[in-house]
């Protein structure tokens, strides 16, 4: 009987020990991910010697590149409280691509409560139960009572905190100010690490039909978050795009496992899209982590090189939105001050099924008129600078 492709599943699993495999589990640890690509790629050494002709042998073979890529869809963890500990399995993923896992597993404070004395609509004064340390919240979700409503709409986020005034700048510019309650929800969250040391590897096994092949250094080498808009023309889910490499540790005959079912993933509409204050129109938005993993020689080694390492990141934001008069966003004059501006993106109706992508600070290239559609649109990037927790994504939990 032929192998199928659709009986392909995968298994991933946190590595405690460089090259030493940890097998995953096929009851807790299984992932749902979607456009596999595996390649096997040999590493060959040119046969320079004479043959007496003009003919020459054949390449020697010195080893074996292992990479590829697949997709995880952007499904929250779900649920009625913050995961334990790794437990979201795509985080293991973005904790591999330099983020860390971040749990805020109590509301801060318990019961909501009174926002202090001069809010705006880009600032809310938090109360006497909120931290005194600097940008102790920066980043993460914030729930302001009075600002929608939805208890979906009510959620905002911060995009910097001054712990003297506890005074929260938010990712966008609300209609009018807040002045009722605040409080800073539960929420699972990942947070760009700027750190140097090198992120966790994983142990991961595929399953192609009936047969298991085993990874065990497998480093992310390059990350994507793809965050489409559904309308009413057409939807496509969010999803995280990894490309990794590893090394094969074993590959054996064994039927593919089943994945479990986990329902629908959140669509990108009836949300939030602001960028540097203003809401905007569009049809993607695209943040690529720009990771470069590469492996040091070693003849220690199987292979002669230690375990890929991650050498290098840059963090570029591509969008396509809608084009606006020069009153509403000049994007011209933004490019040439230089000057830095959040980018917010908000979408999911429930409690624990919202994401969050929070970057506080990024500054515009040039954005380029497109025509031909029906609407006149812009596409350009925008540039990440290396700042603590300059990006976020966040998992976000109410009552």
């Amino acid at each position: 009987m032929a192998e199928k492709s659709n009986k392909t599943a995968a298994a991933v699993k946190m590595q405690a020990a460089e090259g030493i495999f940890d097998a995953p589990s096929t009851s807790t640890d299984m992932v749902a991910i979607s456009n596999l690509q595996f390649q096997i790629q040999g590493i060959t050494v040119t046969n320079n010697e004479y043959t007496g002709s003009v003919h020459k042998n054949g390449d020697d073979l010195a080893g074996k590149s292992i990479t590829g890529s697949f997709n995880v869809y952007m499904r929250p963890p779900r649920g009625s409280d913050v995961p334990a500990a790794d437990a979201y399995i795509p985080g293991r993923f973005l904790k591999a691509a330099k983020f860390s896992e971040v749990r805020t597993t109590s509301a801060i404070p318990a019961a909501a409560e009174a926002l202090g004395v001069g809010s705006t609509t880009n600032t809310a004064v938090l109360g006497t139960n909120a931290g005194s340390t600097d940008d102790l919240y920066k980043g993460m979700a914030l729930i302001l009572s009075d600002i929608a409503n939805t208890a979906y709409g009510k959620v905002s986020a911060v995009r910097s905190y001054e712990g003297s005034s506890k005074t929260a700048t938010l990712m966008e510019k609300l209609g009018t100010a807040p002045a009722a309650n605040y409080q800073i929800p539960k929420q699972l969250s990942f947070q760009r690490s700027i750190t140097e040391d090198d992120p966790p590897r994983l142990s991961l096994s595929f399953w192609f039909g009936g047969r298991r092949y085993d990874l065990v250094d497998f480093s992310v080498s390059g990350l994507r978050w793809n965050v489409p808009v559904s309308s009413r023309d057409g939807a496509t889910q969010p999803m995280y795009e990894v490309s990794w490499t590893a090394t094969i540790e074993d590959y054996v005959d064994q039927d593919s496992p089943e994945v479990p079912a986990e329902g629908a993933v959140p669509l990108f509409k009836d949300g939030k899209f602001s960028v540097a204050d203003v809401y905007v129109g569009g049809s993607s938005l695209v943040i690529d982590f720009g990771l470069r993993v590469a492996y040091p020689p070693d003849p220690n080694y199987a292979d002669g090189s230690a375990p890929g390492e991650l050498v290098e990141s840059k963090t570029t934001m591509t969008m396509d939105r809608q084009a606006y008069k020069k009153a509403k966003l000049d994007t011209i004059a933004l490019a040439e001050t230089g000057s830095q501006h959040p980018v917010y993106a908000q979408w999911g109706y429930t409690s624990g099924n919202m994401v969050q992508i929070v970057c506080p600070d990024a500054r515009f290239n040039y954005q380029n008129p497109q025509l031909g559609q029906d609407f006149v649109t812009e596409q350009g990037d925008m540039w990440v600078d290396v700042f603590d927790k300059n990006m976020n994504i966040n998992f976000v939990y109410w009552s």
